[in-house]
């Protein structure tokens, strides 16, 4: 007990820091998120992405293990193998629940602690580091709370709040701190070549066992620490062994969880999505959401009243003693520029753009932007840049302005950066407080369910198309994972989608009686293709070889499904109640349907259809799109229909609507049937 209580005392500044972030995590998000076994406010999520980190968690439970990849999945794309690394479930917690698996309850999720870890990690870590930066000392009191409340703007940092319990695993930018204190305590923790290597080595297993995209921001700031091991003339080795180790430890990971033996991964799709580093400081310059960059009003406050500090201190004739300070940490300040230079080329991507407008495209050697388009969101790797100027910036207000006055201006700092994100707050605290997020939903209510569930005869769910955009999807993926069943689809980061179309349309070829084949929206136009007893549960469509013993779904006269307008992508035009009206230069693109072989007619309605020119097509993501020969049946302002065939499947098939001039041209709906 003793030893604790002298712990607490000596670390009791960064445990401050700590458990204000976790006043802010319980403040947002309540604590039901903290009950391992309510995982409703998961699967409620409009965002599919939180179901896909809990039930790829879950069907990495039940899985088999094959050794040697131990985080290999074979049921969420059975009879594939993938990668918990791929589902972005936090691999390192998912190989820790498989483990305890047999120990833990049937439903069980670990988001809602590992959220209040990473507040809890980033606020005390923040202070530590604001101790190191500003040269503050235990027994400063006022000095010390000040670097509690600089803290509180690392807390509030713009990518924690926005990644929680979105990208989830996204959310530990802790990691980049814990580098960061790393490298600046490296005298103190790593004296060694052997300790910096355990150190660094165990922080590339973290990295790889939680997120890939932290690999490069943490091996930039390991790059700061070779430098200036380089500076200090430590030797060939202390440079080099610490990056060996931290890549190897990576590397090694990687292969047990199986992240280079798993099937549909597409490791790179060739397009860098670069940093506007302008967004660091003004908001609104992101090209897209994953683009976006900015460090918030508060971190900008803080940078501008650093400025000002250092213009003031210049002001008042201490300029001399500013350069002094310069000279004698000359070998920080080039380590710590170089971090935020390289990290800065990095976040940019191959093309150059500040400040709204595209100044350079670079060219890269075809092996370099093979490994650089692996993190083709690039723009996230500007976190580091965006915390390690915060950091400074308030490690200069510490070190210019006295213990009460720095922690005036820095706690202002931390209420700008909540005012700045108070709508993204109030989202939260909205969303997370609201008893419906707890409450059960889901689209299979028909007792049927449960009871083809508890017969045995299944063991595996089978989708007859890849495609998880459909609102059934994540409800049927939850059911089939809940009770131990397979699936044949899923979705995972950096997957080959044209790969998984191909295959699960080949599936169809062989059907087996352990399997419950469910068809979704334009999938139940090839229902006539295959052999099997239909029923409808809850709406959907399922077949099974052998009879079951409910009222089969009886043949349609017509196969007919309509398409989804709101998700069409479209180009000047609008989506309003009545449909997508389109104006002169007008455009609109479908969303994407796999149709089996047969003969189909396609309906369009709305008006304006004489000034507009139509058209299908298909083809893989990425690759050649070929152009359907389509013959017109039905030829009016107000309604257009064509009919094609094929003999073979049409992996993402759309209808396109073009406009020919300046008449409007309007589509109120689609709708496709099969007549053969």
């Amino acid at each position: 007990m003793r030893s604790i209580a002298a712990l607490a005392k000596k670390y009791r500044w960064p445990l401050t820091g700590a458990l204000l972030g976790a006043l802010v995590f319980v403040v947002l998000y309540g604590v039901r998120v903290l009950d391992p076994t309510c995982v409703d406010w998961i699967l409620n999520d409009p965002s599919p992405d939180p179901s896909q980190h809990y039930l790829g968690w879950v069907f990495y439970r039940r899985s088999a293990v094959r050794l040697p990849y131990i985080g290999a999945n074979y049921s969420a794309v059975y009879p594939f193998r993938t990668s918990i690394v791929f589902t972005d479930s936090i691999p390192l917690l998912a190989v820790l629940g498989k483990l305890l698996g047999p120990l833990l309850p049937a439903r069980f999720q670990y988001f809602g602690w590992w959220g209040l870890l990473c507040y809890a990690l980033q606020g005390g870590l923040a202070q530590a580091i604001l101790a190191r930066l500003g040269g503050v000392r235990s027994g400063q009191r006022a000095r010390c709370w000040a670097t509690v409340a600089g803290a509180g703007v690392l807390v509030f940092f713009p990518a924690l709040t926005v990644r929680m319990f979105a990208h989830t695993a996204l959310a530990a930018n802790w990691l980049v701190l814990l580098a960061l204190w790393l490298l600046l305590q490296s005298d103190a923790l790593l004296p060694t070549t052997g300790r910096a290597c355990v150190a660094w080595g165990l922080m590339g297993l973290l990295c790889a066992g939680i997120h890939l995209y932290y690999l490069p921001m943490v091996g930039i700031v390991l790059v700061g620490y070779a430098l200036r091991r380089g500076l200090q003339k430590r030797g060939a080795a202390a440079v080099a062994a610490p990056v060996l180790a931290y890549c190897g430890a990576a590397l090694a990971e990687l292969v047990l969880l199986g992240a280079f033996a798993a099937n549909f991964a597409g490791y790179s799709n060739g397009y860098l999505n670069g940093a506007d580093l302008a967004n660091l400081f003004v908001p609104g310059l992101n090209a897209s959401w994953e683009q976006d960059v900015y460090i918030g009003l508060g971190g900008v406050l803080a940078c501008v009243l650093a400025a000002a500090a250092v213009l003031l201190a210049c002001v008042r004739g201490q300029a001399g003693r500013l350069a002094a300070f310069l000279r004698r940490h000359r070998v920080w300040t080039a380590v710590l520029g170089a971090v935020l230079l390289l990290d800065a080329a990095a976040a940019m991507g191959n093309t150059v753009t500040l400040g709204g407008h595209t100044l350079c495209t670079v060219n890269i050697p075809q092996i370099l932007m093979d490994v650089w388009a692996m993190f083709s969101s690039c723009a996230r790797l500007a976190w580091l840049d965006g915390m390690l100027l915060i950091l400074l910036a308030c490690g200069l207000l510490l070190r210019l302005w006295g213990g009460r006055a720095a922690a005036a201006l820095l706690a202002a700092c931390t209420l700008a950066q909540a005012y700045g994100m108070r709508e993204e707050l109030g989202n939260r605290y909205t969303k997370y407080h609201a008893a419906a997020t707890y409450a059960g939903s889901t689209a299979l209510q028909d007792p049927a369910w449960e009871e083809l569930a508890d017969g045995g005869r299944f063991r595996h769910l089978a989708f007859a198309s890849f495609d998880f955009e459909h609102e059934e999807f994540w409800d049927l993926a939850a059911f089939a994972a809940d009770h131990g069943w397979t699936s044949n689809s899923f979705y995972m980061g950096h997957m080959d989608g044209n790969l998984a179309a191909v295959t699960l349309a080949g599936e169809m070829n062989e059907l087996s009686p352990d399997t419950l084949y469910v068809f979704v929206d334009e999938d139940e136009l090839a229902r006539d293709s295959f052999a099997l007893h239909y029923y409808r549960l809850d709406g959907i469509l399922v077949g099974s070889v052998e009879p079951l013993p409910y009222a089969e779904e009886p043949a349609p006269a017509a196969d007919a499904r309509a398409m989804d307008l709101t998700l069409s992508s479209v180009t000047n035009g609008s989506l309003t109640g009545e449909g997508i009206t389109l104006e002169s230069g007008g455009e609109m693109l479908t969303g994407a349907w796999m149709l089996f072989p047969g003969t189909y007619q396609v309906t369009l309605t709305g008006s304006g259809f004489d000034h507009s020119y139509i058209y299908a097509r298909h083809g893989l993501i990425n690759q050649e799109t070929y152009k359907l020969e389509v013959a017109f049946t039905d030829i009016a302002p107000e309604q257009m229909t064509f009919t094609f065939t094929t003999g073979a499947p049409l992996y993402y098939w759309r209808t396109a609507v073009h406009t020919l001039d300046d008449t409007p041209v309007t589509v109120t709906g689609i709708t496709v049937e099969k007549t053969a």
